[in-house]
């Protein structure tokens, strides 16, 4: 996985860090993150000034020396490098409707949720007009929102774009450090939104799951002596959980931080729990690794496969109008394979780039664990660009195709074999 850089930043959870998290992981690229704290001074240091004279964050640090700062344009730049994911629009009036929408989510959420956080902290005095003004905002756009999503599944076209990334990670903030449960139901097809967003598996990759707060957050003045602990005590309606997610201190960058979650424990995958198989599924890697293709590993998976502990599947993306160089194709069956990374102990398969320039399609198969693709497969938050169906190896048409696809010999709608990756 190519790295591409850095991004510095109070915390992975932060939403104006998130966005750019994400949508690396949509671009099958490596970003990784650093803690930056202007609290702690790391901003105000010689080294860090000398990168990025402002001293702000989120700031970006490319493998290549390029520098960028202002959370919207890194994520902008992030996401450049998921061509094939149009996470920044497929034309020029989507990509319009893709910026509309990260600066509304900004500006109406993010920045009114601000409003009614900072004083909490010990930023800038309190004011309860200026709450109730605030809360009117976010609750304006709240509805907004809800009757856009009603008929809509994403914030623009078919399929997750920064949109998604900016306005989703704002509203964690709302749900984490600010509105309650109440709020939440007026709105359902805004939480409805909200997990769908969310509930890709991947996402756990970056951030711990969210604690959703259950009363409303509640103004309690800091202690002038525990300002950096005044997140601990800005919510105590909210419980005993929402009290260990703001037990640490929110970061002072009033332009971007929010108060952390504690860590979920690993939970253990029911795949794991499934009879032992005869069938070894590394055993079967290294054959197809380091034998022929037809004339000794096909041979050996027939005679080893488990029919009841496996399944085998066919992938097809679901745009392949919208793909375009060969090379930039074959970079997403990359991204998506890397994306699989948490369940590579079940999986292995191939895929290929068909046609040619402007003319092509990505198909491919893989092995799962199980009897189910999506305990494997819905790790990889692009899975819904691929529709999925069962292979039966026991009917020739469907086990030729197996065959062709492992041997990179297949065709598909005509389109013959241009490029192609492993998953093992």
């Amino acid at each position: 996985m190519a790295v591409i850089g850095k991004i510095y930043g109070g915390a992975p959870e932060s939403p104006k860090v998130w966005r750019s998290l994400a949508a690396a992981k949509y671009a099958g690229v490596e970003l990784e993150f650093v803690r930056a704290s202007l609290r702690d001074g790391d901003c105000r240091k010689p080294e860090y000034l000398a990168k990025f004279p402002m001293g702000k964050i989120p700031a970006f640090e490319g493998a290549d020396g390029f520098l960028l700062t202002e959370s919207q344009a890194i994520a902008r730049y992030v996401a450049s490098y998921a061509k094939n994911a149009n996470l920044l629009g497929a034309d020029e009036k989507s990509s319009a409707q893709v910026q509309q929408w990260s600066s509304w989510g900004d500006e109406e959420l993010f920045n009114k949720g601000l409003t009614i956080l900072l004083p909490s902290f010990g930023f800038g005095a309190y004011n309860k007009e200026a709450e109730a003004s605030a809360w009117e905002a976010i609750h304006r756009s709240l509805t907004y929102l809800n009757n856009y999503l009603n008929k809509n599944t994403f914030l623009v076209g078919h399929r997750v774009s920064l949109a998604d990334l900016v306005v989703a990670g704002n509203l964690r903030m709302l749900f984490t450090s600010l509105a309650g449960e109440g709020v939440r139901n007026k709105y359902p097809n805004v939480t409805r939104y909200f997990n769908t967003v969310f509930g890709q598996p991947t996402i756990v990759d970056i951030v711990s799951k969210a604690e959703l707060l259950k009363e409303n957050f509640k103004f309690t003045a800091p202690k002038k002596e525990a300002a950096p602990a005044a997140a601990a005590a800005a919510a105590p309606a909210a419980g005993a959980s929402a009290k260990k997610s703001k037990s640490k201190k929110k970061d002072d960058d009033d332009d971007d931080e929010e108060p952390l979650v504690p860590a979920e424990p690993k939970v253990k995958n029911p795949l794991d729990d499934l009879p032992k198989s005869p069938f070894i599924l590394d055993e079967w890697k290294r054959v197809y690794s380091n034998q022929d293709t037809r004339k000794e590993a096909l041979p050996w998976f027939f005679q080893n496969f488990d029919y009841d502990g496996y399944s085998v599947w066919r992938f097809d993306f679901k745009y392949n109008e919208e793909l375009t160089q060969i090379f930039m194709s074959a970079n997403q069956i990359g991204g998506f394979f890397n994306r699989l990374e948490a369940s590579r102990k079940y999986v292995m398969g191939t895929a290929g780039v068909f046609g040619k320039a402007n003319d092509g399609a990505i198909a491919g198969v893989v092995i799962c664990r199980g009897k189910e693709y999506q305990p494997v497969l819905g790790v990889a938050p692009d899975l819904e660009s691929y529709s999925v169906s069962p292979l039966d190896l026991k009917k020739d048409e469907d086990k030729k195709f197996f065959e062709d696809m492992l041997a990179w010999e297949a065709s598909v709608n005509g389109k013959e074999w241009a490029d192609g990756k492993i998953l093992k």
